[in-house]
């Protein structure tokens, strides 16, 4: 029990130097060439056991192949925070689905589920760091625990992605 809270301590300490780094615009972007279709299917593969030990659906929907220039170790970390958050707020016998495409130099990543959601108001907030919809969504011993920074480090890696996005140098 010690070992794992000194891990998710680390992680804590590690997600607020990202954002720290990422805020002082000192968070070296490393892009290279990849299909993002396989990554998201990487992903959601990796994610399959903690879906199925709470009895969730996890599929994935990616309709074609989509190169991308970005950079894929950050894509890979938003992608898993995503799901994880998805199947950690899906009760029991739920769903989850991922989905991406491409229209133009545009791309779409999805990640849906069948949990309660979020309150419309609170929808924005939950970008913000340290934010937790209520009491239920705080840490427990079953969900493994965070902070409330994944979002916001997801959030930075989208917005990273789609300033550095370059898709015509595949």
């Amino acid at each position: 029990m010690l070992h794992a809270e000194a891990q998710r301590l680390t992680q804590i300490v590690e997600d607020l130097f990202t954002l720290t780094r990422a805020d002082a615009g000192q968070y070296p972007l490393s892009p290279h060439e990849f299909y993002l279709d396989e990554l998201v299917a990487d992903c959601t593969h990796a994610a399959r056991s903690l879906a199925s030990a709470k009895q969730i659906s996890l599929t994935c929907e990616v309709p074609e192949e989509l190169p991308i220039r970005a950079d894929e170790g950050l894509l890979r970390r938003m992608i898993l925070n995503l799901l994880d958050n998805a199947i950690k707020y899906t009760p029991a016998g739920g769903r989850v689905t991922v989905s991406c495409g491409r229209s133009g130099a545009e791309y779409a990543l999805s990640v849906t589920d069948s949990g309660e959601g979020i309150p419309g108001d609170l929808q924005q907030r939950v970008f913000e760091r340290f934010f937790r919809v209520d009491k239920a969504r705080t840490r427990s011993e079953h969900d493994g625990g965070g902070a409330g920074l994944g979002l916001s480090i997801a959030r930075w890696i989208a917005e990273s992605a789609s300033r550095a996005l370059d898709p015509g140098a595949f």
